[in-house]
Protein backbone atom coordinates (compact mmCIF):
# COMPACT_ATOMS: atom_id res chain seq x y z
CA UNK A 1 0.00 0.00 0.00
CA UNK A 2 1.46 3.19 -0.92
CA UNK A 3 1.06 6.14 1.58
CA UNK A 4 -0.74 9.52 0.34
CA UNK A 5 1.34 12.70 -0.66
CA UNK A 6 2.31 14.44 2.05
CA UNK A 7 -0.07 17.28 1.30
CA UNK A 8 -3.31 15.29 2.21
CA UNK A 9 -1.69 13.46 4.98
CA UNK A 10 -2.78 14.31 8.39
CA UNK A 11 -0.09 14.28 10.89
CA UNK A 12 -1.38 14.29 14.43
CA UNK A 13 0.41 15.76 17.85
CA UNK A 14 0.14 15.20 21.27
CA UNK A 15 -2.69 15.19 23.88
CA UNK A 16 -1.66 14.76 27.17
CA UNK A 17 -1.34 16.66 31.09
CA UNK A 18 1.71 18.13 32.55
CA UNK A 19 2.33 18.79 36.21
CA UNK A 20 2.21 22.91 36.17
CA UNK A 21 3.34 24.28 39.62
CA UNK A 22 3.22 27.86 39.97
CA UNK A 23 5.02 28.98 43.54
CA UNK A 24 4.34 32.85 44.87
CA UNK A 25 7.43 33.21 47.27
CA UNK A 26 6.58 34.76 50.73
CA UNK A 27 9.24 37.85 49.25
CA UNK A 28 10.99 38.34 46.50
CA UNK A 29 14.22 36.29 46.66
CA UNK A 30 17.67 36.69 45.31
CA UNK A 31 17.92 33.83 42.02
CA UNK A 32 20.80 31.65 44.09
CA UNK A 33 18.03 31.00 46.86
CA UNK A 34 14.54 30.74 44.40
CA UNK A 35 16.77 28.03 43.13
CA UNK A 36 18.06 26.54 46.38
CA UNK A 37 14.35 26.25 47.95
CA UNK A 38 12.69 24.90 44.74
CA UNK A 39 15.79 22.30 44.02
CA UNK A 40 14.06 19.36 45.89
CA UNK A 41 11.56 18.82 42.75
CA UNK A 42 14.26 17.21 40.33
CA UNK A 43 13.07 16.44 37.02
CA UNK A 44 11.05 19.92 36.62
CA UNK A 45 11.66 22.61 33.86
CA UNK A 46 12.00 25.80 36.44
CA UNK A 47 10.86 29.37 35.07
CA UNK A 48 12.02 32.14 37.33
CA UNK A 49 10.13 34.99 37.13
CA UNK A 50 11.70 38.19 37.57
CA UNK A 51 10.56 42.16 36.87
CA UNK A 52 10.51 43.50 33.42
CA UNK A 53 13.34 44.99 32.48
CA UNK A 54 15.70 43.10 35.49
CA UNK A 55 16.19 39.29 34.81
CA UNK A 56 18.63 39.40 37.47
CA UNK A 57 16.76 40.84 39.92
CA UNK A 58 14.53 39.47 42.92
CA UNK A 59 12.47 36.28 41.84
CA UNK A 60 8.89 36.84 43.43
CA UNK A 61 7.87 33.56 41.83
CA UNK A 62 8.33 30.50 39.88
CA UNK A 63 6.99 28.09 37.30
CA UNK A 64 7.08 24.43 37.39
CA UNK A 65 6.17 21.85 34.98
CA UNK A 66 6.77 18.09 34.21
CA UNK A 67 5.40 14.87 34.28
CA UNK A 68 3.75 14.10 37.62
CA UNK A 69 5.96 10.94 38.20
CA UNK A 70 4.53 10.43 42.07
CA UNK A 71 1.69 12.38 44.09
CA UNK A 72 2.85 11.70 47.36
CA UNK A 73 6.48 13.00 46.65
CA UNK A 74 4.76 16.30 45.26
CA UNK A 75 2.12 16.50 47.93
CA UNK A 76 5.37 16.29 50.60
CA UNK A 77 7.43 19.00 48.32
CA UNK A 78 4.12 21.40 48.21
CA UNK A 79 4.04 21.06 52.56
CA UNK A 80 7.51 21.70 52.80
CA UNK A 81 7.69 24.70 50.60
CA UNK A 82 4.29 25.91 52.41
CA UNK A 83 6.01 25.33 56.10
CA UNK A 84 9.30 27.61 54.74
CA UNK A 85 9.55 29.77 51.58
CA UNK A 86 5.90 29.94 49.77
CA UNK A 87 3.28 32.00 50.12
CA UNK A 88 0.72 30.54 48.04
CA UNK A 89 0.80 27.71 45.57
CA UNK A 90 -1.01 26.55 42.00
CA UNK A 91 -0.90 23.10 41.24
CA UNK A 92 -2.70 21.09 38.36
CA UNK A 93 -2.77 18.56 35.54
CA UNK A 94 -2.85 21.30 32.84
CA UNK A 95 -4.09 19.86 29.40
CA UNK A 96 -2.17 20.48 26.75
CA UNK A 97 -2.01 19.80 22.56
CA UNK A 98 1.40 19.95 20.96
CA UNK A 99 1.54 19.84 17.19
CA UNK A 100 4.12 17.35 15.21
CA UNK A 101 6.31 20.95 14.97
CA UNK A 102 6.70 20.61 18.85
CA UNK A 103 4.26 23.78 19.40
CA UNK A 104 2.29 23.54 22.84
CA UNK A 105 -0.89 24.80 23.80
CA UNK A 106 -2.50 25.10 26.93
CA UNK A 107 -5.73 24.51 27.46
CA UNK A 108 -7.94 26.35 29.66
CA UNK A 109 -8.36 24.98 33.33
CA UNK A 110 -11.49 23.18 33.73
CA UNK A 111 -11.99 24.41 37.11
CA UNK A 112 -10.43 26.15 40.48
CA UNK A 113 -10.08 24.51 44.20
CA UNK A 114 -9.14 26.39 46.53
CA UNK A 115 -7.65 25.28 49.63
CA UNK A 116 -6.37 26.31 52.66
CA UNK A 117 -2.57 25.80 53.22
CA UNK A 118 -3.10 22.91 55.49
CA UNK A 119 -5.34 20.82 52.86
CA UNK A 120 -2.36 19.84 50.67
CA UNK A 121 -3.43 16.19 51.36
CA UNK A 122 -7.08 17.10 49.36
CA UNK A 123 -5.12 17.92 46.34
CA UNK A 124 -6.46 15.35 44.18
CA UNK A 125 -4.51 15.94 40.55
CA UNK A 126 -7.48 15.36 38.77
CA UNK A 127 -6.93 16.58 35.04
CA UNK A 128 -7.80 20.06 34.49
CA UNK A 129 -8.33 20.81 37.93
CA UNK A 130 -6.13 24.01 39.04
CA UNK A 131 -5.48 23.58 43.38
CA UNK A 132 -4.63 26.57 44.63
CA UNK A 133 -3.00 26.63 48.40
CA UNK A 134 -3.21 29.93 49.75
Amino acid sequence: MTQPPASSRTDKGVRGFDLDLHVTFTRPLPREEALAALRAAEGFTVDLYAPHGDPAGPVPSARLMGPLRDPEAVRALLAAWLGGEARSIEVGLHGFLRSTTGATEWMPWRRNAVLPRAAVDRVAFEEGVKYVLE
